[in-house]
């Protein structure tokens, strides 16, 4: 993190207004919001990538997803400020660092929550002692992320390493297609990718030796 706060108080700030971007998130009333997975299956009919998850109150997943930023983004800042090496800015994170638990908490219900209606999280891997693990896991489930994605994200956020095979992957597939990913699947997101596509290969294959017959 670039340590660029002149003081306590402009670190505060933006802790606080960070879930809404600077003012861009909204446009029209509506926030910014790109589910890349479900962008992918829409654009190529590709299936079983995206989760597709239901939300609580049959809420729309761009507005849960500006919901749990209003609500709990800051919480995940301050965490991860606190343990800034930057005195201005881990001290704006603990003025934060009482209200941490409840929050933590409360992530975990939402979860809960969407885990009730949505069974197959409950494959879900992350650690419910760290907020910004939590957090980021709630926003994993808003972008429709499917399970096995998630739990690749928070493993490469653990060890500080990306999975370059699964990109290299996706960049040969992007160079000999043009499916655009803007995420990095998991391993066995790639498989399902690369199985239809071959599958799709042999239908237009087949089609076209019987055309020329």
């Amino acid at each position: 993190m670039v340590e660029r706060f002149s003081s306590v108080q402009e670190a505060a700030a933006y802790m606080e207004k960070a879930y809404d971007r600077g003012g861009r998130y909204l446009v029209d009333g509506r926030p910014r919001y790109t589910a890349h997975a479900v962008r992918m299956e829409d654009e190529t009919g590709l299936k079983g990538i995206a989760g597709r998850y239901k939300f609580v109150d049959g809420k729309e997943a761009a507005f849960a997803e500006y919901d749990y930023r209003k609500r709990f983004l800051k919480y995940s800042i301050a965490s991860s400020f606190m343990a800034s090496q930057d005195p201005v800015t881990r001290q704006a994170g603990e003025t934060l660092k009482s209200e941490i638990p409840a929050a933590l908490k409360e992530i975990n219900a939402e979860i809960g929550k969407l885990t009730k209606l949505n069974p197959e999280l409950k494959d879900l891997n992350h650690n419910p002692n760290n907020l910004i693990e939590s957090y980021r896991t709630l926003i994993g489930i808003t972008s429709q992320y499917n399970v096995d994605d998630i739990n690749a994200y928070l493993h490469n956020v653990r060890t500080g390493r990306k999975n370059f095979a699964v990109l290299d992957r996706a960049e040969k597939i992007h160079k000999a297609t043009g499916i655009r990913f803007g995420w990095q699947p998991s391993a066995k997101t790639m498989d399902k990718i690369e199985h239809q596509l071959a599958a799709r290969q042999i239908v237009l294959q087949k089609a076209a030796a019987n055309k020329s017959r």
